[in-house]
């Protein structure tokens, strides 16, 4: 949660989490302002910014004093809705969870809501596992439809829970996509008496693994660190590079399939200098795999791959016919070098990484530096090796 609050360090994260939002949050908690604190709805710094000027009796009446306590809290840019977010890092961690309530009245009030809110909205469910089994899911659905009735349109136009699952958590372990849904579908069906998401409920997957995979090569630009950050950070905010395809119909071609593509060449190219060439800079190999294929990010404004909508269509991207033909490679230069210094070695690199299966390739031939040799190594063997197992 820490990094998905924090745009700034972490964009992808951010931009896929409003893809799959639908618009842009605000976030109200957590915050890196505040050490990332978490807030109970019932907390005075929560009810300021959501509920200014309101009783809490007159909205929390239906539970205890002690709330649960929310990995996330947002407000939607556009719509005003409110995010309500609890996530999971594994599935393990979403698992068999029961109260922990000792106070016989809070018990009582507890259980009373529940039982309400279960009989209202999902009378053929399994009550048992609302209490025993799933019971912080069960509370959260609560919250979400109480919060509801009570408080739009008194506040907020709508309100939204968000179960956030992070895919490939590389310091847990590490759940799929398929696992994800496969867990939920089966959730539901037990404690809700279907397999179908509830109204209300938003069910979001974020892949945490190619993110992590990604910072872990930016940080490894340390000397030209500050001119590494302004550059990326253009790239980030201003072109479809994250989120571009690697190709209209061969390797990759799904979203963030470019940015797939470029980390598994840098990890490929780092891989191959350890073995055979350990003299070369291990900055510079970081810096032109992740950038060889920019040109595919298109301009700002105008990316170089659109999304294939029209019905029947063989592939899943087609190129933008609005956009100034360049060669990749060209246009890779033409967007780094106005916000970053190339040495001559990363130009060519970069420029020639196609090698020979280009024409015009053909005046570098034996003529190419080491560092461009590597990166069409890494390039290929990423792209006809690596990518298409992941294919398979």
């Amino acid at each position: 949660m820490q990094r998905l609050v924090d745009a700034p360090r972490f964009p992808l994260l951010a931009q896929e989490c409003t893809a799959q939002i639908g618009e842009e949050v605000e976030w109200i908690a957590p915050l890196p302002k505040n050490n990332f604190k978490e807030y109970k709805l019932n907390q005075n710094e929560a009810m300021s910014s959501l509920f200014p000027g309101a009783d809490k009796m007159n909205i929390f009446d239906f539970w205890p004093k002690n709330q649960p306590q929310w990995d996330g809290i947002a407000i939607g840019r556009n719509s005003g809705t409110l995010y309500l977010v609890e996530a999971k890092s594994y599935r393990q961690e979403a698992e068999g969870q029961k109260s922990k309530a000792k106070d016989p009245k809070s018990i009582n009030q507890i259980n009373e809501t529940l039982k309400k809110n279960h009989a209202v909205h999902f009378p053929q469910g399994n009550f048992t596992l609302w209490t025993e089994g799933h019971y912080q899911l069960a509370n959260r659905l609560t919250f979400l439809y109480e919060i509801q009735a009570r408080c739009v349109p008194q506040f907020f136009p709508s309100v939204r829970l968000i179960l956030l699952n992070f895919v490939g958590d590389p310091t847990m372990k590490k759940t799929t996509r398929e696992e994800w849904e496969s867990y939920y579908s089966n959730v539901f069906e037990e404690m809700l008496g279907t397999a179908q998401t509830p109204q209300g409920v938003l069910l979001l997957h974020l892949d945490v693994e190619l993110c992590h995979r990604y910072q872990a090569l930016k940080n490894m630009v340390r000397n030209r660190s500050t001119a590494f950050a302004a550059l990326m950070h253009f790239i980030e905010q201003e072109t479809a590079y994250l989120t571009a395809p690697a190709s209209t119909k061969y390797h990759l071609c799904r979203r963030h399939g470019l940015l797939e593509h470029s980390v598994n060449v840098a990890e490929t190219m780092l891989k191959m200098r350890a073995s055979v060439a350990p003299d070369l800079s291990e900055e510079s190999c970081v810096i032109v795999a992740l950038l060889h294929d920019l040109g595919k990010a298109g301009v700002p404004g105008t990316p170089q791959y659109l999304k294939n909508d029209e019905e029947g269509a063989r592939y899943p991207y087609r190129w933008n016919r609005e956009l100034t033909y360049l060669s990749v490679p060209v246009r890779s230069i033409y967007l780094i070098l106005p916000h970053f210094p190339l040495t001559e070695e990363e130009t060519q690199a970069i420029v020639y990484h196609d090698g020979q299966y280009v024409e015009e390739n053909k005046c570098v031939a034996a003529r190419e530096e080491p560092l461009t040799l590597l990166l069409q190594y890494a390039d290929n063997w990423s792209g006809f090796v690596i990518e298409k197992k992941l294919q398979k």
